[in-house]
């Protein structure tokens, strides 16, 4: 029951995330003398598949912590790591032929690099450029699906503003940069799941 009402509850503010997109864009529309068209309802409908993927991902999350005791906070640092190694272990298992782009595909890349682009024009811009140039810089690392994310690669704060141009997650799944590239990583297994690479411009030297 708390499942059902967890996943409805992304869907509904995932339906929120999407309806201020496309009021946003029906309003630039507007402001041109245009009426919201075709590539409106698309985005909608790229974003209601995004979900979808989303939602798959979680039922191979959920079926992978069958037999598996879920630590809590207070557990030995040992614990918690044991069961993030077998809850990676199993998802790779029943994922062994994912690959970039399963959830992030060619239509969702299209879509996220638009929502970036959008976060990038609007007042909070330069605020989110600032908060990529004070992020600890990173360079020659390749991050791969289904691989773990690397100890001491630090995990860079998203910038709120821009994280509310995106669709919500499930609590189990975040959003993270690591340099231009945006991964989408399942917390408790501290596993990238999918990438969208060279997603960011490239910072200025």
């Amino acid at each position: 029951m708390t499942r059902m009402f967890t996943k409805s509850l992304v869907m509904f503010r995932n339906g929120i995330a999407i309806a201020a997109m496309l009021l946003l864009s029906a309003v630039a529309l507007a402001a041109q003398g245009e009426k919201p068209g075709p590539a409106v309802n698309q985005n909608a409908a790229v974003a209601a598949e995004f979900d979808q993927h989303v939602a798959n991902y979680m039922k191979v999350h959920q079926k992978a912590l069958t037999g598996l005791t879920v630590p809590k906070n207070t557990e030995s640092p040992d614990k918690i790591a044991e069961f993030q190694r077998q809850l990676a272990a199993n998802i790779r298992s029943l994922r062994s032929d994912a690959k970039q782009g399963d959830i992030f595909t060619q239509e969702i890349t299209a879509l996220f690099r638009d929502l970036v682009a959008m976060a990038m024009r609007s007042s909070d811009g330069p605020r989110i450029r600032a908060s990529f140039e004070h992020a600890e810089p990173i360079h020659g690392i390749r991050l791969d699906v289904n691989q773990a994310y690397p100890d001491g690669l630090p995990l860079q704060s998203m910038p709120p503003s821009l994280l509310l141009n995106l669709p919500r997650l499930p609590k189990e799944l975040e959003y993270r940069f690591v340099g231009r590239e945006l991964i989408l990583r399942d917390i408790p297994a501290n596993l990238i799941v999918d990438v969208i690479p060279d997603l960011t411009e490239p910072q200025k030297k």
